[in-house]
């Protein structure tokens, strides 16, 4: 995260980390996967930097459609609101 009040607060036993330690995180955890919960602004630059470090696919709740040039990179785009319509469409015609 970039906001200094959640820095070193813990979620399920997890610990926001600064977004400056990505680099060192990354080359320490090698992750093949990255979820990305942030904003849309932030979506394209974060991913290109995530790319770079290894990183293979994105699980993406950005609110931006997500589209790398890079071919053995998968990138799943969530829209919670289509899922919902989706779901609430089925409800109502099944």
């Amino acid at each position: 995260d970039s906001k200094e009040s959640l820095i070193g607060q813990i979620v399920k036993n997890l610990p926001i980390r600064n977004i400056s330690t990505l680099d060192e995180f990354c080359r320490e955890n090698l992750p093949d996967m990255a979820i990305l919960c942030i904003p849309k602004e932030s979506a394209f630059e974060i991913s290109e930097q995530l790319v770079k470090l290894g990183v293979k696919g994105f699980w993406n709740f950005s609110h931006y459609d997500l589209k790398l040039k890079h071919p053995d990179v998968k990138v799943e785009n969530v829209h919670f609101g289509d899922s919902l319509l989706r779901l609430s469409y089925r409800l109502s015609n099944d």
